[in-house]
């Protein structure tokens, strides 16, 4: 084996271990409670192995005027959807998404998880370098 062909399997090894590095460090999920929607929320590793990123968009309607919260977390299990409810005398209701992908719990869409941008980074730069090498 030449010595161009050694560096090119070393480089395609890091990426690799990179990427995986990164998926052993757990779930990545926002985290608040009780916040109005358009807030952002600090990102936590989920201390459940096989859990879900949850968002809980609640609607709570009191007298013709509706607030909207969230809550986002980490839970071990995904919640059912309650679509509406009544809680002393006033209408709520709730809409529930769960996924698997890290930060993939955000309310405002972030055009792709921090996973899969990393992985076109790494794969765009593999690319370049390896193209050098040559």
């Amino acid at each position: 084996m030449d010595t161009s062909h050694t560096t090119k399997s070393c480089v395609l090894i890091l990426l690799v271990a990179l990427l995986c590095a990164e998926r052993a460090q757990g779930l990545q999920c926002y985290e608040c409670y009780g916040v109005p929607s358009e807030t952002s929320c600090p990102s936590i590793t989920c201390t459940y192995s096989d859990g879900f990123c949850v968002t809980q968009e609640a609607a709570v309607i009191v007298d013709s005027q509706t607030r909207k919260v969230k809550n986002s977390l980490c839970l071990p299990i995904c919640p059912p959807n309650i679509e509406s409810m009544e809680i002393l005398g006033s209408k709520v209701k709730v809409k529930t998404s769960c996924c698997k992908e890290d930060l993939c719990n955000a309310a405002i869409p972030t055009g792709g998880s921090t996973w899969t941008m990393a992985g076109v980074l790494l794969f765009s730069l593999s690319s370049v370098l390896l193209q050098t090498l040559l």
